[in-house]
């Protein structure tokens, strides 16, 4: 067995306590997420070119700074990345800072002498999330939970079809009453049994039904089935078994899922 050598970093060394909080205390007084991200750069990158007698100040267009060269401990890491999202909530950010530091951090290693200090978790959040729902979204959503209800009646409340059907709207729905993207929602009808989001902070996203496709069943087959073609006279091949079988009848409410899309 081959064993990769380790990787080779400019710098691998933990943040003292006080750069950590100082980084903290940073993040925690941010009034943007420009001035987030600013503090991270700032006080992380700002410690560790310390330890080799470099500094921001040597960098701009010329020279451009590689986080992939820096290393911290996990442990630190997270709790900077974790303190970045909560601040980015006053904003209704944590998406768009989740990204940005997955380019920006240095990477993490294992190192179990390395602590944490806790600190008081406080919610960033608006106090108070405006919804704003057109009547046309709200016969969307009766329609999809009515969906839901038909699919339970026949293929039985509680099969897989049922749960997956109401499940995955149940979380759609959870999605677009968070405030992961602002404390201000628009929520507009996108087709029979989908929707459209827009939040206050730009995001825009749907939430949309994909019904599952009518397949035959038969191995070694899978032909789709158009659903108004009987199942003799359907699909551009002939079945193996000489008869395609639906994954379900014709006269079925159609199984599907609903999931989000950006």
């Amino acid at each position: 067995m081959i064993v990769p050598e380790p990787r080779a970093y400019r710098v691998r060394r933990a943040l003292k306590h006080s750069e950590l909080t100082a980084t903290l205390d940073a993040v925690e007084a941010a009034r943007s997420t420009k001035e987030i991200l600013a503090a991270v750069v700032q006080h992380v990158f700002g410690a560790l070119l310390m330890a080799v007698g470099d500094a921001l100040a040597n960098y701009g267009l010329d020279r451009t700074l590689d986080p992939a060269e820096y290393a911290i401990p996990v442990i630190q890491r997270n709790a900077i990345i974790s303190a970045c999202q909560d601040r980015a909530d006053a904003f209704g950010a944590r998406a768009e800072i989740a990204l940005a530091l997955a380019n920006l951090m240095p990477d993490g290693y294992d190192d179990p002498t390395v602590t944490v200090a806790l600190r008081p978790t406080i919610d960033h959040r608006p106090r108070e999330h405006v919804l704003t729902v057109l009547r046309e979204a709200t016969d969307v959503i009766a329609a999809a939970s009515a969906h839901c209800d038909k699919i339970g009646a026949f293929f039985g409340n509680g099969s897989l079809q049922h749960l997956r059907a109401v499940l995955t709207l149940q979380r759609g729905i959870c999605t677009v009453f968070s405030m992961a993207f602002g404390a201000g929602t628009r929520i507009t009808r996108r087709g029979p049994m989908s929707l459209l989001i827009t939040s206050s902070s730009g995001y825009v996203y749907g939430l949309d039904f994909h019904p599952d496709p009518r397949i035959c069943l038969n191995p070694g087959c899978g032909a789709l089935i158009d659903a108004n073609t009987p199942p003799s006279q359907t699909a551009s091949a002939p079945c193996p078994a000489g008869r395609h079988r639906p994954s379900y009848p014709a006269e079925a409410p159609q199984p599907g899922v609903w999931q989000l899309h950006s």
